[in-house]
């Protein structure tokens, strides 16, 4: 802000210095007090605080002084055609020009925004436009600056259009490209170029001139040389080529953020993470068998020491295959405190997961499930967000056990068939794959001895270049260690079949897509009715474990072999145990009420004869004495239709006619 005298506002508004000094100092005037340098008090004047008519004077005043051109006459109705103005400019992003661009828009909206407050406090507004233009070009000679133009740029800046702000003197296409963003040539060339298929440039180049000179012929003349696209290409973004070139997993591996995760604060044992791989390898199922095939390995990673605690090697990734994993990781290093899953259906089961699970539970089983594997060995579970499967450490595993292991077998196959080796087909028809045996003799010796005895290399540089078991070790010390006895954990880690009620042919599990009832000839029928869990070995289904809703332990029972027959070719022999069975059931129910009945002699014809000589005498009906006669009203005279006065009815001839037609 521009301050003036009391001797230069006396000489702007032609009176004596000291007549402006006392304004200042009743407060007419708007004024500071400073000191001069022979320390005197004195009054400094805002321009500000002078009328329209002094700020005007002052900055022409000014611009003669600096030798600057006088102020062009601008028309009367300049500010109403400024305001008529149409952008013909594309609204465009601040972020989207250069650091240079930035500034001189920032520089016109600083200005523009001071314009509008100060315009708003003036009465006389129009007047004050010529004002503060000439105080303007005092202060910024540089620009070229008339009311007319700082309408146009407001209007530009209300309706985002920034490129306007811009000065665009020298030509009205300098320093633009032919190959624009929003130009015809470039975007088609871009919808060919940026595909899966990579193409080359060159045959986009051609494709692109052909478009044009068929499509849009008075453009063939802008489409610049193939280095022109060349060069222009170097300035897209690269996440945006790999997405379009390579694919969207590439780009959120290669471009997309990752949450870096903190190990500071964890110990060994406090989460486990679980996944399944497919191997890459091609087996055979022993040395005399010609049939191949591919194995999967169910894994579980320690997050703190990334120790590969466990895994299991499979025909097929289901919730047993998961249950055989972590029972094995288990006994070696322990019960964890956490697992991370993914959303699925090996990890989501309902004996696994219970409600915790992503997956949708009956309404007549919520709040009506028993304990699951996870909550009677004491484990949080967290399962992964959808469409966020890379947060799972145990994927990198994955990479370790392809790259390290897989490669080195015979029956390597790759991931896919560019990556499948040529000789495998000979090692296919030689027979040197490796057996499933073989597989998972040689993974097991590559889990403890190579993979879990190599250097750390995670975040914490307190274990820098230690071997991972003993990171774990080293952790396990400073936190509690979870153990449970083999016999103990076989009861723990027992499948559940869920609550289902005792039916005539006792309970049933599902194994394998196949019904399996269970049955005690001298205890089932005692029970029919009653709600019951039903837990099971996975890997010994000949016997089930039943518990009440407490969780109390009732019976064991065993398969009911005798009640599962073929519907045409049952055996003699078994149709016979089955009858021996169910007369053996039989008895025991007849035997049981017989006992119950005792020495009793009473039948249901005695106890009603019982009942009614006890209440004899007890009827007894009394007529009140308030008694209303009920009499008949005389019948009234038949009424005849108008007209029917003389007609004759002889009833006994209706009658006869009546049973001729029943005859």
């Amino acid at each position: 802000m521009d301050y003036l005298s009391t001797k230069q506002v006396a000489e702007l508004k032609g009176c004596k210095e000291r007549y402006i000094q006392k304004l200042c100092k009743d407060g007419k005037i708007e004024a500071i007090q400073v000191t001069s340098s022979k320390d005197r008090m004195k009054y400094l004047i805002p321009v500000s605080a002078l009328s329209e008519d002094l700020q005007a004077k002052y900055y022409k005043h000014k611009r003669t002084e600096a030798g600057i051109a006088p102020e062009k006459n601008e028309s009367e109705n300049s500010s109403e055609t400024a305001f008529k103005y149409r952008l013909k400019g594309v609204s465009k992003a601040f972020e989207e020009f250069s650091d240079t661009e930035r500034m001189k828009i920032k520089f016109w909206i600083d200005l523009l925004n001071e314009w509008q407050a100060e315009r708003s406090r003036r009465k006389d507004k129009t007047e004050f436009d010529k004002i503060f233009v000439a105080h303007q070009k005092y202060i910024h000679p540089e620009i070229e600056i008339s009311t007319d133009i700082l309408y146009r740029k407001y209007a530009a800046y209300k309706n985002k259009c920034y490129g306007d702000l811009l000065d665009k003197r020298g030509g009205w296409n300098r320093g633009k490209s032919k190959l624009e963003d929003d130009s015809i040539i470039w975007q088609n060339f871009l919808s060919v170029y940026l595909n899966q298929s990579k193409p080359n440039i060159a045959l986009c180049y051609r494709m692109v001139t052909a478009y044009i000179a068929e499509e849009h012929p008075e453009l063939v003349e802008e489409i610049p040389s193939v280095s022109s696209f060349r060069r222009k290409i170097e300035t897209l973004p690269f996440a945006v080529l790999d997405y379009s070139h390579n694919g969207e997993k590439a780009m959120r591996d290669h471009c997309t953020p990752s949450a870096i995760r903190d190990k500071s604060d964890i110990y060994a044992n406090d989460g486990w993470v679980m996944d399944n791989y497919t191997f890459d390898v091609i087996v055979k199922q022993d040395d005399n068998s010609k049939k191949t095939r591919r194995l999967y390995i169910t894994t579980v990673l320690d997050v703190k020491s990334n120790v590969l605690v466990g895994w299991n090697i499979t025909e097929s990734p289901d919730s047993n295959s998961t249950l055989d994993a972590l029972y094995f990781a288990i006994l070696r290093y322990g019960i964890p405190k956490r697992l991370y899953f993914d959303n699925g259906r090996e990890f989501t089961t309902l004996d696994i997961a219970g409600e915790k699970r992503n997956r949708k539970v009956a309404k007549n089983k919520k709040g009506d499930i028993p304990l699951t594997i996870a909550e009677k060995l004491g484990i949080e579970l967290i399962f992964a967000k959808v469409t966020n499967a890379q947060a799972k450490v145990v994927e990198r595993i994955h990479r370790v056990i392809k790259e390290q292991y897989c490669t080195a077998q015979y029956g390597y196959c790759g991931g896919n068939v560019v990556e499948r080796p040529e000789i495998l087909k000979t090692n296919i028809k030689n027979g040197t794959v490796e057996t499933e045996a073989e597989l998972r003799r040689t993974f097991a010796d590559f889990a403890d001895n190579i993979y879990n005895v190599q250097p750390y290399g995670s975040s914490e540089a307190k274990y820098k270049n230690m071997p991972l078991c003993d990171v774990w070790n080293a952790s396990i010390k400073e936190t509690e260690f979870r153990k449970a006895k083999k016999d103990v954990l076989n009861l723990l880690m027992m499948r559940n079949a869920g609550f289902q009620t005792i039916k005539k042919n006792g309970v049933f599990i599902w194994y394998h897509n196949e019904k399996i009832w269970y049955y005690d000839k001298n205890i089932t029928w005692k029970h029919i009715g009653e709600k019951v869990c039903v837990r099971y070995d996975r890997n010994n289904p000949s016997e089930v474990r039943l518990y009440d809703k407490d969780d109390r332990y009732l019976f064991s029972w065993h398969c009911a072999d005798w009640l599962m027959l073929k519907y045409f070719s049952a055996s003699e022999e078994e149709l016979a145990e089955l009858g021996r069975g169910k007369a053996d059931v039989d008895r025991q129910i007849k035997a049981r009420a017989k006992e119950l009945k005792g020495n009793g002699v009473l039948t249901p014809k005695s106890g009603l004869e019982y009942i009614a000589s006890q209440n004899t005498g007890k009827f007894n009906i009394q007529q009140p004495k308030n008694i209303t006669i009920v009499t008949a009203n005389e019948e009234p005279e038949e009424r005849m239709a108008a007209g029917a006065e003389n007609i004759v009815i002889d009833r006994k001839k209706m009658i006869k006619n009546a049973e001729m037609r029943k005859k």
